[in-house]
C-alpha cells in the first residue's frame, strides 16, 4: 500500500493557553467543557493554564474560547504553540 502524505494535510497541534486571573476550582469542569465544545482535546488543565490539542490544518478561531473564559471570570492572556 502506497502512503501519500499529501492526501491529508491535517495534523495534531498543541497549544498552551495562559489564563488570568486563575480559574476557580469549581469552574475547571466548565472550562474543560468549554474547550471540548470548541473542538479541542484537553491535555492539561489547571487554574492558570490549559494545554489543548487541535486536529486541523489551520489556526483555530480563538474568539469563542476567549469569550467563554471571560464568562467564567477569567481571560486567555497568551496563546502559544506548545512543544
Amino acid at each position: 500500500m502506497h502512503n501519500n502524505s499529501t492526501v491529508n494535510s491535517t495534523q495534531l497541534v498543541r497549544y498552551h493557553l495562559q489564563l488570568s486571573p486563575a480559574v476557580e476550582e469549581p469552574q475547571l469542569i466548565k472550562a474543560r467543557a468549554l474547550l471540548t465544545e470548541q473542538g479541542f482535546l484537553v491535555d492539561q488543565l489547571t487554574s492558570d493554564e490549559a494545554v489543548v490539542a487541535s486536529i486541523q490544518g489551520a489556526d483555530p478561531d480563538w474568539q469563542p474560547t476567549r469569550e467563554g473564559f471571560r464568562r467564567l471570570g477569567s481571560g486567555v492572556v497568551h496563546i502559544t504553540t506548545a512543544e
